[in-house]
């Protein structure tokens, strides 16, 4: 679903700009980029990536969908003086979030 959200966005991006975007909708574009180029892109020459057990894969994939649903759900529950946007969460995760 998220991986479906972004090739909507992306066609807005191309159009009118990333500025455009309102901060849930540049929280899903950032969480499918982590999906596609952290969880589904492999390199089967390397013994970690190789062959990964599918409890990990699963794994892997609630927490960046669990991260997700926080995100959206800290946007929406802060707002006024006390807002929280997507660029306050990637600041502070920006170490953990590569």
């Amino acid at each position: 679903e998220i991986l479906q959200k972004e090739d909507d966005l992306q066609e807005i991006v191309q159009l009118v700009g990333k500025d455009s975007l309102s901060e849930d909708q540049k929280c899903t574009l950032e969480v499918a980029k982590i999906i596609r180029e952290d969880f589904l892109q492999q390199n089967g020459f390397t013994d970690y990536d190789f062959m990964c057990p599918l409890a990990k894969t699963i794994g892997m994939m609630k927490v960046i969908v669990g991260f997700h649903e926080s995100a959206q759900k800290t946007m929406a529950e802060f707002t006024g003086e006390q807002k929280i946007v997507w660029n306050t969460i990637n600041n502070h995760m920006k170490d953990i979030i590569k």
